[in-house]
Formats: C-alpha cells, sequence, structure tokens
C-alpha cells in the first residue's frame, strides 16, 4: 500500500508541475544602504486543488526520493528566467535567486538544459542566481566547486548559502566562484551579533574577508527591527525576510518594483517589445509605456522606503514571549 500511495504521489507530483500548480513565490532582496529592491529569490509553492497549499519540505523530499529534482529545477529555472526577463525588460535591475540541489549541481546535463530554458525565455543566464546549500557543498568536496565553476561557465552566477557555522573557507578559489555570500537563520544571526564585539569568530572573519572580496552579504532571518540593527552593524549589506516582504505572487512582486523607480539605461536589454507573463490565471502588464524611453521626463527619484534604521520601533512582547 506504501509503495502504491508513493507511486501514485509521483503521478500527481509530474501532472501538477505540467499543469503549473507548483510556481514560484518571490521575495524580494533589499540593499541595505539604499533601501531598493535589489533582487528576488524564488521559492516554490504548490497550489493543490483539492489539498490547498504543501509544503515544500514535503513535496520536495518526495521529489528528491523519486528522482524527480532534476525536473523540478528546471522547471522552475524557466519559471525564474520568464519573470526576470520581464522585469529587466521593463528597465528594473533585478537579479533572480534559486536555489538548486548538489544532486543538479553535479549532473552533467544540468547546466546546458538550465542554460536552454534561460534562452527560451528570452533571459541571460548572468541575470540568475543559483543558490547552493554550503553542508551539500561540503559532502561533495572539490568535484562540486568544479560543477559550480562549470555552471559559471555558462554565464550563471553562484551564491553561497550558510545555515550554520562556516564550513567553507572563502579562499581565492571561492572568492572568484562566488557572487555572494547568504546567512540565514534568526538564532544564528543572534550569536553573530554577540561575536561581533570581538571580532574574532570564524563567522565575523568569513564576513569580512567576503568584503574584502566586494562581495555582497545578504542576511536571511532577520524579522525585527532589533535584527536589522544588529544586521548593519555586523557588516551584512542586503537584506531578505518577513520583515520586508513574505515570498509574493508575481503579480504582487511586480506592483511591489512598482513602487520604486525603473533603471533604464541605454542598453538593448531594457528596449525590448513589451511582453506580459502569465501568472495565476492573469495576464500581467507591466507598465508598458516605461518601455519607450522617448516618452519619459528626467525626473529625480527616491528610492523606495521599506524601512528605516533609526525610526523602525519594536512591538510590544506578549505576556507568554516576555516569559
Amino acid at each position: 500500500m506504501v509503495t502504491q500511495v508513493v507511486s501514485l504521489a509521483r503521478v500527481e507530483l509530474l501532472q501538477s508541475l505540467a499543469a503549473g500548480e507548483i510556481q514560484l513565490a518571490f521575495q524580494p532582496q533589499v540593499d541595505l544602504a539604499t533601501k531598493a529592491i535589489v533582487a528576488f529569490e524564488g521559492v516554490a509553492r504548490w497550489h493543490h486543488p483539492k489539498l490547498g497549499q504543501v509544503s515544500p519540505g514535503l513535496f520536495f523530499s518526495l521529489a528528491a526520493k523519486e528522482g524527480l529534482m532534476g525536473v523540478i529545477s528546471r522547471t522552475l529555472g524557466a519559471q525564474a528566467a520568464r519573470a526576470v526577463h520581464t522585469w529587466r525588460n521593463h528597465g528594473y535591475k533585478i537579479d533572480i535567486a534559486i536555489n538548486v540541489g548538489i544532486t543538479d549541481v553535479v549532473d552533467p546535463t544540468f547546466g546546458k538544459d538550465l542554460y536552454a530554458c534561460v534562452a527560451s525565455e528570452g533571459a541571460r543566464p548572468e541575470w540568475m542566481i543559483l543558490e547552493i546549500d554550503e553542508e551539500e557543498l561540503v559532502c561533495a568536496g572539490t568535484d562540486g566547486l568544479a560543477c559550480l565553476e562549470i555552471l559559471a561557465g555558462y554565464g550563471f552566477r553562484v551564491a553561497l548559502d550558510a545555515k550554520g557555522p562556516p564550513s567553507l573557507a572563502l579562499d581565492k578559489r571561492a572568492r572568484a566562484l562566488f557572487c555572494q555570500l547568504k546567512c540565514g537563520g534568526t538564532t544564528m544571526l543572534a550569536v553573530a551579533s554577540r561575536l561581533h564585539s570581538v571580532g574574532a569568530s570564524a563567522f565575523m572573519r568569513r564576513i569580512q574577508a567576503a568584503q574584502a572580496a566586494g562581495m555582497p552579504v545578504v542576511a536571511v532571518g532577520a524579522e525585527s527591527g532589533k535584527a536589522i540593527r544588529q544586521c548593519y552593524h555586523i557588516g551584512f549589506t542586503r537584506l531578505q525576510g518577513h520583515f520586508i516582504a513574505p515570498p509574493l505572487s508575481f503579480q504582487a512582486a511586480s506592483e511591489m518594483l512598482l513602487e520604486q523607480p525603473a533603471s533604464l539605461n541605454d542598453s538593448e536589454e531594457s528596449c525590448g517589445p513589451d511582453l506580459e507573463l502569465e501568472s495565476e490565471g492573469k495576464s500581467v502588464d507591466l507598465c508598458p509605456e516605461i518601455v519607450d524611453t522617448r516618452t519619459l521626463e528626467v525626473t529625480l527619484h527616491h528610492p523606495l522606503q521599506l524601512f528605516s534604521l533609526e525610526d523602525v520601533t519594536e512591538p510590544e512582547p506578549s505576556k507568554s514571549e516576555a516569559a
């Protein structure tokens, strides 16, 4: 019976992929200095017609066990490329990040297939950031780094996603490969804040090494004003978390972008034809009038003020939180 249930779940997962029920949601990544959105991370969501929202932990575990991670990664990679192409085509210098597993990284066909998916959507690989979990990469050893370098050779950018104590040194090879360092978790950030005063921990040394290499350091999981201030003082340069915004639909992410000015330039990437992107059954059109730069007036804009390090206040703790 268990075998039959797993088999049915596999078929349903494949059918949901084909039907477009597994979609990316987009969480903004904000520059701490300018408060501007510089990227979105695409996270998978399964909108099951009967069960509603299915936890990513459930269907990713099933996909990994049934050997379907490659199918999901390629499908979501195409969705990410379609979204970033639309944003870029309308003048927003936005990157998009997606998570890739080590099984995809070491797959010799993955880089070529993902490149083809991105090209078919009209996007460029350098607009996409592939996030790799540090623990998985350490388990793969030097072979994992070599495979990531192959992906970088296709033009993709690579981010190191660290969820715990440092396991991989940011040596010369790593600094040449990774475009950003991501560190997450409320507990981890709290510990980092305590260690910041001495500045001698391995965690702090790695942040300093990333800064010296000109690599953005992204804090993931700073969910309060206090945590944001800690991140700022520790040396993080970017922020991602529910304090800014939870993962959003393409429609909501696009509306969030429209609240801040588009960074139009004269390059060919922002002068393409007007495009539409299907999202949640709706045709989304991002301000087609801004594509023609001849119709724009020269104006000065201020960056979108999502929060202020000085003015943010902490909510009063509940009795249970205080206890």
